[in-house]
């Protein structure tokens, strides 16, 4: 059941942070690439989209760069960093890539029925607050689970590949046993 469970938990989000090893003219890198916006107005980053790479960049004055986007597991987020990286430094910048690391991981699973929320928040003592949000919150082991009515749950602050192993899995097992049969 625990190997069904990881192969039917699909990642939506993995957000990484490095440096770059140097500073950056943001306004100069933005006029070198496609998919780049730069407004110091609004946001003091660069947002860089690049369509074989994938997902977004943000890149700082000070050499911080944070990518995220939709990946299918830790090791392709850090990999899509490097690759945005290695464009940085085919434009000619002194890039050394330090720092690297996974900030969060957001993930989505779907459980066999529909949830009981009304057991589940019973015996749980769960937050629920339909009027402001349709679902209820679990909190365990730093990992946030949105508890929807239909089954679906959505995790939030996974932060290393452990915390799969260690916290979805069992977590995602528990709620198969608050669903309906049908």
């Amino acid at each position: 059941m625990r190997q069904q469970i990881r192969r039917i938990m699909y990642l939506t989000n993995v957000v990484c942070s490095a440096h770059l090893g140097c500073t950056v003219s943001l306004q100069e890198l933005c006029g070198r690439l496609e998919n780049a916006r730069y407004e110091p107005s609004r946001f003091p980053g660069l947002v860089w989209k690049h369509g074989i790479i994938g997902g977004n960049c943000l890149i700082f004055s000070n050499g911080k760069i944070q990518c995220q986007g939709k990946a299918n597991s830790f090791e392709e987020g850090i990999q899509r960093q490097k690759h945005y990286a290695r464009e940085l430094q085919n434009l000619g910048l002194s890039v050394e890539l330090k720092e690297i690391k996974v900030l969060t991981v957001s993930a989505f699973h779907t459980l066999s029925n529909d949830l009981d929320l009304n057991t589940l928040i019973t015996e749980r003592h769960l937050i629920y607050e339909p009027e402001l949000f349709p679902a209820a919150i679990l909190k365990q082991g730093g990992v946030t689970f949105s508890c929807f009515n239909n089954g679906k749950i959505v995790m939030t602050g996974i932060k290393k590949a452990s915390d799969v192993d260690r916290v979805v899995t069992p977590t995602l097992l528990e709620l198969e046993l608050y669903t309906r049969s049908t």
